[in-house]
């Protein structure tokens, strides 16, 4: 994988980059604002933070899965606000093939005005031009129309249904999931030849 790599991503209207520390406040405040709509997708990380000291602790934990090259974890800012407004992910890398997985979540505040699609497509050039990535893929509860809506615009294809695949809060229990994919083939017929990094 290449060994320079950005942590920071620009897109017209966002800025994707990697957490600081003084970030906490703002990653508490999201989250406690969207408990309930981020617990069955999200309910380790709501669990896990629960006041300024864990969400402190939680982006170090971020920072150092970077440096050891396991997670690339961004927050997504409005650029001319300077407003935090969500997380994208690309987690769970196999390096043997490579591949990776991407999970994302906004403030509701910030859905329905095409944000998540400038913050996938640019988590998706990353993971092909930047870690030189064969295959991303996403897995999103069955009910999530409009999760799978913004994959399958990004040029992602539904590969499979997995079945009770997912333990979502207490009160969903184990929950369906759609598989989608995009290989490095797909992205170049989306987006042309692309420069593989140095291993």
């Amino acid at each position: 994988m290449n060994a320079n790599i950005p942590t920071k991503l620009q897109t017209a209207r966002l800025l994707l980059r990697q957490y600081q520390v003084t970030d906490a406040p703002d990653f508490l405040q999201l989250i406690q604002k969207n408990q309930l709509r981020l617990s069955p997708a999200f309910p380790g990380r709501v669990a896990m933070t629960q006041n300024l000291a864990t969400a402190k602790h939680f982006i170090r934990q971020m920072r150092t899965d970077w440096q050891l090259k396991r997670v690339y974890e961004l927050g997504i800012w409005l650029s001319e606000a300077k407003k935090y407004i969500g997380d994208i992910t690309l987690k769970n890398i196999e390096k043997r093939v490579p591949k990776g997985e991407i999970g994302y979540y906004l403030d509701a505040a910030a859905e329905g005005q095409g944000l998540a699609y400038e913050a996938l497509s640019a988590v998706v050039r990353f993971g092909f031009d930047q870690l030189g990535l064969n295959k991303l893929f996403i897995k999103m509860p069955v009910q999530n129309q409009r999760s799978y809506r913004l994959a399958e615009r990004c040029g992602f294809t539904r590969e499979g249904l997995l079945r009770q695949d997912f333990r979502s809060d207490d009160k969903t229990g184990l929950v369906d999931v759609f598989y989608y994919g995009l290989t490095r083939v797909d992205y170049q017929k989306l987006c042309g030849p692309i420069h593989v990094p140095e291993q």
